[in-house]
């Protein structure tokens, strides 16, 4: 019996690696226990794009490579990209969030109109230079609002404002001076590169359901800074469709990250790709679920926005287009996941941590009681 475990980071607590562990451990102690010597475990920790996605990427096979950039802020910290196997040194991996991540800044420093991309742009540089042909981006996570001016900022695009000055390392709140854009520098360096952008929000640049609108808030910004960064956004876009040709602003997805994956398609041609499904796919673990006779996955909190391009619910999905069953093993659980809504998403059983121990026990000791819950469910399921 081939059971793969493929669960997300239960965020705040466990990485995906982690997790996948701690519910591997409760497998095979409900397997010794009811004297099971037929299961094998299959681990594969999985990510949708957002933070952690590289190292699910790069894998054990993986190629790193340490760069020093910058924080939203422009202080220095150490990121990486990742050479993925099986493809000549040209197929590279960055993340975002590893660079501009939203958790490496206090809550007190998150102010959207001071956030800039430019550290990831310049991880990306570092990856061209080196040769790689191909960039994938998982852009989930970032602390930024700028349009991704940063990372073309970084990228060698020359933004000036109306006195003809360079902007250098433009923010959120300098997208409303841009009167110029330079992209010769940039489509110099990104002559003959690839970008694929692991995207799985539908959400448009601009407007209601834009990146400002939407997201801005959750990276710190007041009413007030959003309707800057709004009105920031549209001037940006509207220099760049002079500039390139392409007006992407209304293009589903493209105001994921911020504006990143905007900026991605709109000056470098991206194409934008589903996270978990892609990353699933890209890791072998998809092909694992086809031969397997059950799935695991699992996430922190899992509710009815689990079931739409998040982790557990493409594995669900995949696993039930095959006929393979799957046990959502989670941190806390939606009020609406009902049997109703989990059957036809694929899920055979869901099971929370908050529903078996206090919730300071699931997250003072989550490894110890994701362990648990997997070794009493299992101990179930083993003996039947």
């Amino acid at each position: 019996m081939e059971i793969v475990i493929a669960p997300d980071k239960f965020k705040g607590t466990l990485t995906a690696a982690e997790a996948a562990g701690a519910i591997a451990e409760g497998i095979d102690r409900a397997a010794r226990r009811a004297g099971r010597t037929d299961v094998r475990l299959v681990l594969k920790p999985m990510a949708d794009g957002g933070e952690g996605s590289l190292g699910i990427l790069a894998g054990d096979e993986g190629e790193y490579h340490p760069v020093e950039t910058f924080d939203a802020l422009m202080r220095p910290v150490q990121s990486a990209y990742a050479v993925l196997p099986g493809n000549s040194g040209k197929y590279a991996a960055v993340e975002a969030a590893s660079a501009v991540g939203l958790y490496r800044l206090d809550r007190g420093e998150r102010t959207p109109l001071r956030t800039t991309s430019y550290g990831v742009g310049k991880v990306m540089r570092e990856a061209i230079e080196a040769g790689c042909t191909e960039l994938i981006a998982a852009v989930g996570g970032t602390a930024t609002s700028d349009c991704g001016a940063g990372m073309l900022a970084a990228l060698g695009c020359r933004f000036l404002d109306g006195q003809n000055r360079l902007i250098d390392y433009p923010a959120g709140g300098d997208l409303i001076r841009f009167d110029a854009i330079d992209t010769a520098p940039l489509y110099h360096l990104t002559q003959g590169c690839r970008f694929k952008v692991l995207c799985d929000v539908d959400n448009p640049l601009t407007g209601p359901k834009g990146a400002a609108a939407v997201f801005a808030l959750q990276k710190g910004a007041d009413a007030a800074a959003v309707a800057l960064l709004e009105a920031g956004a549209e001037h940006f876009a509207a220099k760049a469709a002079a500039a390139t040709g392409h007006d992407c602003r209304t293009v589903a997805g493209s105001g994921a990250a911020g504006g990143i994956a905007w900026a991605l398609k709109t000056f470098c041609g991206a194409d934008f790709i589903p996270g978990a499904a892609s990353i699933a796919a890209l890791t072998g673990t998809d092909a694992a679920i086809r031969k397997a006779a059950l799935a695991v996955t699992g996430e922190g909190r899992f509710d009815s926005q689990s079931l739409h391009g998040k982790v557990a619910g493409h594995i669900a999905s995949f696993a039930h287009a095959h006929g393979i069953p799957t046990i959502v093993l989670c941190g806390s659980r939606g009020e609406d996941m009902t049997a109703d809504i989990l059957a036809p998403a694929g899920i055979s059983a869901l099971f929370a941590l908050t529903d078996r121990v206090p919730r300071h026990e699931a997250f003072t000791r989550p490894a110890e009681s994701l362990a648990h819950l997997s070794a009493e469910v299992f101990g179930y399921l083993l003996t039947k």
